[in-house]
């Protein structure tokens, strides 16, 4: 077929692609070498990839997409650390001039309740020193708008029809979620499908399904078959008082899960959930918005409730310590730069995450056992390029029902962030761009002291500088601070999701991430970043393994 198709007069081929070169070249210093003398105190990593990428036209009609990945890590020498395999493959095309379809490799997005890739801890107003390592994990990982990659087809078709019953559109997909062992593990299927309807041209209504299954029969001695469907409808609707613009969103729905010819399998009723905000703009420059949420503690969604960052995983570098009897807890740094942390895969179990960093909201809007209202108010200037962008959002939440006892857990944050080109104050050439970022959660519990009592504060604190010293040269600057002091009580959960144990934690923590280095922007998708990287991770509860690690990076990261 290529031969043919590089002959033809139209061009049916295009290339595209990526490359990039990252180095680290770190050391780690503290109280905690002073009893450890098995972990290295110097590492150096880094690798060489390129993406090549093929889009083929073989008609008007159809279009394939396939990338290819060679990696070449710097410890392989003479080719005997590179790797080659298929990054991406699908072929979509239209159907009967009607029917959009397309198979193979899939982003899949539903809405926060069904299908919805949330974002990680951390990952919200960054200094723009840290915005090339999260592009390459999101870029890495397929994560692109909250979308979760998954292989298998989708179909879609719409209609238009009158100025009542304006249009609907339906969306259908089917992908493979596991793979079977043959014997004792079945395939596991997603399947999903949504209806969106529009009315009086500013009316919506959706209805989204979320269906997760095992098919029995391609496990041979094995009778076991999971499920877990999610129900949901939406409303949407834009007016306007006056010359006051609204905007008012809501979502509602049900979630079951059902276990057959399991051993000690629990009969878990009915999950709902309920959510609506309501966004006001009294100007152009200003807007305010309102959310309600409600999460029962049975609802289950395995489309919504996978989360980004596993902290199980284990790190890139320096993964043990304590002489390499224990693994290494995540911090700043890692969580930041390592895609080590970071998930591909929708699972069946909520997933473990450390309360430092998140605890109102660990698996985003679809968390169980939530109910609270959040409020924001944010302001964006009309100066070319941003003079000045604030936002403040202040949220309380609490829990439906107890854990381990009758009273409730009960959430407060707040949150302020403010990012400004003050260049423009002083009319100066050169860009010049300053970031903060403020966050307080505090989580409460009452009751029998070292029992049921709960007391959590955790604050995070982002600085950013970015100073343009010639055309397409920044110096770029960030300073990171996380404290959290109290006390929690994890949940330990079992294979059915149901919570078995509570494990105290305590915490008197103080990390801190320092962040310097250069930036040079050659295009919009080509830089090069060489940057320094202090992290020090202390806790006063355990101050025999306080640490810290130095690093210089080097990121040369391309699209073309």
């Amino acid at each position: 077929m290529l031969p043919n198709l590089l002959v033809a007069q139209e061009k049916k081929i295009d290339f595209f692609g990526s490359g990039r070169f990252a180095l680290n070249n770190g050391s780690i210093h503290g109280a905690l070498l002073n009893t450890d003398s098995v972990t290295p105190r110097k590492q150096m990593r880094g690798s060489t990839l390129f993406d090549l990428g093929f889009h083929i036209k073989p008609s008007a009609e159809t279009e394939i997409k396939a990338i290819t990945r060679v990696t070449n890590d710097i410890n392989g020498f003479w080719g005997g650390g590179i790797v080659m395999n298929v990054r991406e493959l699908y072929l979509r095309g239209l159907l009967l001039k009607k029917f959009k379809y397309q198979v193979g490799d899939l982003n899949t997005r539903m809405t926060p309740f069904t299908l919805y890739n949330s974002e990680g801890e951390l990952s919200h107003h960054n200094p723009e020193a840290l915005n090339t390592f999260s592009e390459v994990i999101a870029y890495d990982k397929f994560y692109g708008e909250n979308s979760w990659r998954q292989q298998g087809a989708q179909i879609d078709f719409g209609f238009k029809f009158n100025e009542v019953f304006n249009s609907m559109k339906i969306k259908g997909m089917i992908a493979k979620n596991r793979q079977t062992d043959y014997f004792s593990t079945p395939d596991r299927l997603f399947s999903g499908a949504s209806a969106d309807i529009t009315l009086f041209k500013n009316l919506g209504l959706q209805y989204n399904l979320a269906h997760i299954f095992d098919v029995r029969e391609s496990a041979m001695f094995s009778d076991a078959r999971f499920s877990n469907t999610v129900h949901s409808f939406g409303l949407t609707e834009s007016f306007s008082i006056k010359q006051f613009q609204f905007k008012l969103s809501g979502e509602a729905g049900f979630s079951k899960v059902a276990y057959e010819n399991m051993l000690a399998a629990p009969n878990i009723p009915r999950g709902n959930f309920a959510t609506a905000s309501l966004t006001f703009n009294p100007s152009k420059v200003w807007h305010v918005k309102l959310h309600a949420n409600r999460v029962e503690t049975h609802f289950r969604s395995m489309g919504a409730q996978s989360r980004r960052v596993d902290f199980n995983a284990v790190a890139s570098e320096y993964a043990y310590y304590t002489n390499r009897e224990s693994v290494r807890p995540a911090n700043m740094l890692d969580i930041l730069t390592d895609g080590n942390y970071y998930n591909l895969f929708l699972t069946p179990n909520l997933q473990g995450f450390n309360p430092v960093y998140e605890n109102i909201l660990p698996y985003g809007h679809a968390t169980p056992n939530r109910q609270g209202i959040q409020g924001e108010i944010g302001f964006r200037s009309k100066v070319q390029l941003g003079l000045f962008v604030s936002n403040i959002r202040v949220a309380r939440y609490n829990e439906i029902s107890g854990q381990g006892t009758l009273n409730l857990r009960n959430f407060s944050e707040i949150q302020w962030d403010a990012n400004s080109n003050i260049n423009h104050f002083y009319n100066g050439k050169r860009r010049l761009n300053l970031s903060v970022f403020y966050r307080l959660q505090n989580t409460q519990r009452e009751g029998i002291k070292n029992i049921e009592e709960i007391e959590l504060n955790a604050s995070q604190i982002k600085l950013g500088v970015s100073y343009e010293l010639v055309p397409k040269l920044h110096l770029q600057m960030g300073l990171l601070l996380v404290q959290a002091k109290g006390n929690e009580f994890m949940p330990t959960r079992n294979a059915f999701n149901q919570i078995v144990f509570y494990e105290r934690s305590n915490y008197d923590l103080k990390e801190t991430l320092f962040l310097s280095g250069l930036n040079y922007q050659f295009s919009k998708h080509n830089c090069l970043k060489i940057q320094w990287q202090q992290v020090n991770w202390n806790n006063e509860l355990m101050p025999q393994n306080q640490y810290g690690i130095n690093r210089l990076s080097v990121l040369y990261n391309l699209f073309f």
